[in-house]
């Protein structure tokens, strides 16, 4: 090789960019760097999860318990006459006094009983009404409970009360067989009176437990309280600035009803799906009340979670951006660069930062360039704000720069840009959310009340979509609705106003 190629090959390789300007500059004296291809749609936002609205409700059953006791007698006699036994010869005298029932939760339901004291007087008669010669009409030949105490048996029965698919209350009561304490018998006639008396009184109170069932099952009918409170559940809630939050009730899930003596109680749980939008007032799309659904005793998903979204528009990310860096001189490994204008957009998942800058010294003063700079959208929670992560130069622009000399990807610029882009958001955030923990804490109609605590934050991602970056966060807490049953009367007794 010659001196003077020898002497080339040290110029180019201490000076690069010096040799690379006319290719670079190109006609226009501009450092020409391709703009990123396009990297498709942005992010498809993951769909929004469910929570639980919980519904207890409590029915008062102390006034359906309280009708038995008029239903059933209280005393069963034969009014001092002798009843004769079918065919045979014996007769059988009785009164059978009703302790006040007892009633007492047992299995799920209401276990009732009550004990009977019976006296007694059996009689030898005349057969089928045939006389005995030489015989009064029926000589009193035994006796129980008379002059001594009354025998006593024990009647009983179990009740349980359902909510139905449709919405109605039912009832279901299921006799049990008496049992006797001591019993009156006639042995040599094999005639048990106290067995026959039961029995008797038994079906008396079986008799009385149907209609008390009936009464319940002809009364308990809640398909038009819940229909109601759908609805007004579907009816969309003014956040304020523009934000809506709509519920979306999709299932209601009932589990089994629990009885004590004074109530019958359920808890109902309503699976939604809630969303928080802005702008327009959302149409509300009508459902109609679904059929409940079956759920296992202290089963879980019983928390409330609500997706809150911050939306970051490109303009805003921008104006911030710009407020930044605009008109600021960055240094590139000891070079400076005038910072003239700064655009962000979106490009696929990432956002893509573009720098209208002008070097002012080095071998690319005057010279005007545009560089694009591609990082990834975060939240920080503890800095309650939006970051970027992992902000790097384009390909095109990293190559570009290289050939020009890699002292200008070793300055500031890149690093000034992914610690001053930080757009807070704490604020806004909780304002949506203590807008809506005020929104669910409203009555809604027909004697039914909700009640909303949103406690926890909890980021979800953030994701560059059309306009904007969306910040997606989760708050977590509960959903109560009371439902007034107090005017539910289950015994069809209420006076007409």
């Amino acid at each position: 090789m010659s001196a003077a190629g020898s002497a080339y090959t040290r110029a180019v390789r201490t000076h690069p960019a010096l040799f690379a300007l006319p290719l670079l500059l190109g006609c226009a004296h501009r450092l020409q760097i391709p703009q990123p291809p396009p990297a498709g749609p942005g992010a498809v936002l993951p769909p929004l999860p469910a929570a639980s609205i919980d519904l207890p409700l409590r029915a008062d059953i102390r006034g359906t318990l309280r009708s038995l006791e008029s239903l059933v007698p209280e005393v069963f006699d034969t009014n001092g006459r002798f009843q004769m036994i079918g065919p045979t010869p014996v007769g059988i005298r009785y009164r059978v006094q009703r302790a006040p029932f007892r009633f007492e939760p047992r299995g799920g339901g209401i276990h009732v009983e009550a004990t009977l004291s019976i006296t007694a007087e059996a009689c030898v008669g005349a057969p089928m009404g045939i006389p005995i010669p030489f015989m009064p009409s029926c000589q009193v030949v035994a006796s129980c409970g008379v002059n001594e105490a009354p025998r006593q048996v024990t009647v009983s029965a179990d009740t349980t009360i359902r909510l139905d698919p449709s919405w109605h209350i039912f009832a279901q009561t299921v006799p049990a067989a008496p049992v006797f304490r001591d019993r009156c018998e006639l042995t040599m006639f094999h005639v048990d009176v106290t067995e026959f008396v039961a029995t008797y009184v038994a079906q008396q109170v079986a008799a009385a437990t149907q209609r008390m069932d009936a009464t319940v099952n002809a009364n308990g009918d809640l398909s038009p309280r819940a229909q109601e409170l759908w609805s007004n559940l579907n009816t969309p809630m003014d956040l304020g600035d523009g934000f809506w939050l709509t519920l979306s009730p999709q299932r209601v899930f009932a589990a089994p009803f629990e009885l004590t003596t004074e109530s019958a109680s359920t808890r109902v749980g309503i699976l939604a799906q809630p969303a928080v939008t802005s702008g327009p007032r959302p149409t509300p799309s009508p459902s109609p009340l679904p059929a409940l659904e079956p759920r296992a005793p202290g089963s879980q998903g019983d928390r409330f979670g609500l997706t809150l979204d911050a939306r970051v528009s490109f303009e805003e990310t921008t104006a911030l951006v710009a407020q930044e860096f605009r008109g600021r001189v960055m240094e590139l490994e000891g070079h400076r660069a005038l910072v003239r204008e700064v655009r962000v957009r979106g490009n696929g998942g990432a956002l893509l930062f573009e720098l209208d800058i002008t070097f002012r010294d080095g071998p690319f003063d005057g010279t005007p360039a545009t560089l694009f700079l591609a990082g990834l959208p975060d939240y920080d929670a503890a800095r309650e704000a939006m970051v970027v992560r992992d902000l790097d130069y384009t390909l095109e622009t990293r190559n570009t720069l290289l050939q020009a000399g890699d002292w200008l990807l070793r300055g500031s610029l890149r690093d000034g840009i992914a610690r001053r882009a930080v757009f807070p958001l704490g604020d806004r955030i909780r304002r949506l959310r203590d807008n809506a923990q005020r929104a669910l804490s409203r009555p809604l109609g027909g004697g039914s009340t909700m009640r909303g605590e949103l406690t926890t934050l909890r980021p979800v991602g953030a994701f560059v979509v059309a306009d904007g970056v969306v910040v997606r966060v989760q708050t977590e807490g509960r959903a109560e609705v009371s439902q007034d049953l107090t005017g539910l009367d289950l015994t069809g007794q209420r006076s007409a106003p």
